[in-house]
Protein backbone atom coordinates (compact mmCIF):
# COMPACT_ATOMS: atom_id res chain seq x y z
CA UNK A 1 0.00 0.00 0.00
CA UNK A 2 1.53 3.34 -0.60
CA UNK A 3 0.06 6.29 0.60
CA UNK A 4 0.65 9.81 0.05
CA UNK A 5 -0.64 13.24 1.30
CA UNK A 6 0.46 16.58 -0.91
CA UNK A 7 -1.67 19.39 0.29
CA UNK A 8 -5.04 19.03 0.30
CA UNK A 9 -4.66 15.96 -1.88
CA UNK A 10 -4.59 12.41 -0.91
CA UNK A 11 -3.31 9.41 -2.78
CA UNK A 12 -3.68 5.68 -2.30
CA UNK A 13 -2.30 3.06 -4.40
CA UNK A 14 -2.77 -0.93 -3.26
CA UNK A 15 -0.87 -3.37 -4.93
CA UNK A 16 -1.33 -6.86 -4.89
CA UNK A 17 1.30 -9.73 -6.72
CA UNK A 18 1.13 -12.91 -5.60
CA UNK A 19 3.15 -15.00 -7.49
CA UNK A 20 4.09 -18.92 -7.94
CA UNK A 21 7.43 -20.83 -8.82
CA UNK A 22 7.51 -24.55 -9.58
CA UNK A 23 10.78 -26.51 -10.60
CA UNK A 24 10.44 -30.43 -11.04
CA UNK A 25 13.39 -32.98 -11.67
CA UNK A 26 11.58 -35.71 -14.10
CA UNK A 27 13.06 -38.82 -15.09
CA UNK A 28 16.66 -38.15 -13.83
CA UNK A 29 16.97 -36.18 -16.82
CA UNK A 30 14.33 -33.68 -17.55
CA UNK A 31 13.96 -30.35 -15.52
CA UNK A 32 10.92 -28.64 -15.82
CA UNK A 33 10.59 -24.73 -14.40
CA UNK A 34 7.91 -22.23 -14.31
CA UNK A 35 6.89 -19.20 -12.75
CA UNK A 36 3.56 -17.00 -12.78
CA UNK A 37 3.07 -13.90 -11.25
CA UNK A 38 -0.26 -11.84 -11.13
CA UNK A 39 -0.23 -8.16 -10.18
CA UNK A 40 -3.46 -5.75 -9.47
CA UNK A 41 -3.13 -2.39 -8.75
CA UNK A 42 -6.12 -0.12 -7.44
CA UNK A 43 -6.27 3.61 -6.91
CA UNK A 44 -8.61 4.94 -4.22
CA UNK A 45 -10.11 6.99 -7.51
CA UNK A 46 -11.68 3.19 -8.46
CA UNK A 47 -9.91 2.73 -11.06
CA UNK A 48 -7.74 -0.81 -11.46
CA UNK A 49 -5.27 -2.05 -13.63
CA UNK A 50 -3.75 -5.86 -14.01
CA UNK A 51 -1.18 -7.97 -15.80
CA UNK A 52 0.18 -11.36 -15.79
CA UNK A 53 3.43 -12.96 -16.46
CA UNK A 54 3.97 -16.24 -16.93
CA UNK A 55 7.43 -18.08 -17.69
CA UNK A 56 8.50 -21.80 -18.49
CA UNK A 57 11.25 -23.76 -19.39
CA UNK A 58 11.90 -27.50 -20.17
CA UNK A 59 15.53 -28.94 -20.09
CA UNK A 60 16.94 -32.05 -20.99
CA UNK A 61 20.10 -33.53 -19.89
CA UNK A 62 21.45 -37.45 -20.32
CA UNK A 63 22.54 -37.78 -16.90
CA UNK A 64 24.57 -35.22 -14.22
CA UNK A 65 28.13 -35.96 -15.96
CA UNK A 66 26.73 -35.07 -19.43
CA UNK A 67 28.59 -31.89 -20.68
CA UNK A 68 25.25 -30.76 -23.26
CA UNK A 69 21.82 -29.90 -22.44
CA UNK A 70 19.49 -28.95 -24.21
CA UNK A 71 16.15 -26.42 -23.37
CA UNK A 72 13.06 -24.61 -24.76
CA UNK A 73 11.90 -21.64 -23.10
CA UNK A 74 9.14 -19.72 -23.35
CA UNK A 75 8.48 -16.21 -21.54
CA UNK A 76 5.41 -14.43 -22.02
CA UNK A 77 3.58 -17.34 -22.65
CA UNK A 78 0.23 -15.27 -21.82
CA UNK A 79 1.29 -12.65 -24.64
CA UNK A 80 0.93 -9.59 -22.35
CA UNK A 81 1.35 -6.31 -24.23
CA UNK A 82 2.39 -3.81 -21.15
CA UNK A 83 2.34 -3.28 -17.22
CA UNK A 84 1.44 -0.52 -15.58
CA UNK A 85 2.89 0.80 -12.29
CA UNK A 86 1.70 3.99 -10.58
CA UNK A 87 3.61 5.21 -7.58
CA UNK A 88 3.32 8.81 -5.25
CA UNK A 89 6.03 10.46 -3.42
CA UNK A 90 5.99 14.22 -1.96
CA UNK A 91 6.93 15.71 -5.39
CA UNK A 92 4.61 14.00 -7.77
CA UNK A 93 2.19 11.20 -8.52
CA UNK A 94 2.67 9.30 -11.75
CA UNK A 95 2.09 5.87 -14.02
CA UNK A 96 4.33 4.19 -16.28
CA UNK A 97 3.90 1.90 -18.77
CA UNK A 98 6.31 -0.80 -19.86
CA UNK A 99 5.96 -2.55 -22.68
CA UNK A 100 6.62 -6.52 -22.79
CA UNK A 101 8.59 -8.47 -25.58
CA UNK A 102 5.80 -10.12 -27.22
CA UNK A 103 5.21 -14.09 -26.65
CA UNK A 104 9.21 -15.69 -27.71
CA UNK A 105 10.46 -19.45 -27.64
CA UNK A 106 13.91 -19.98 -28.03
CA UNK A 107 15.89 -23.42 -28.28
CA UNK A 108 19.15 -23.25 -26.61
CA UNK A 109 21.87 -25.69 -26.76
CA UNK A 110 24.21 -25.64 -23.82
CA UNK A 111 27.80 -26.90 -23.67
CA UNK A 112 29.50 -26.91 -20.38
CA UNK A 113 33.32 -27.64 -20.19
Amino acid sequence: MSNNIQGSRKTTFVTNSPSIEFDAYIWKSITFRTDYSYTNQSSDDGNSQSFQNWNATLSYRKNNDAQWEYEIKATNLLDIDSQVRNNANNFSVFSSETFIQPRFITFRFVYNL
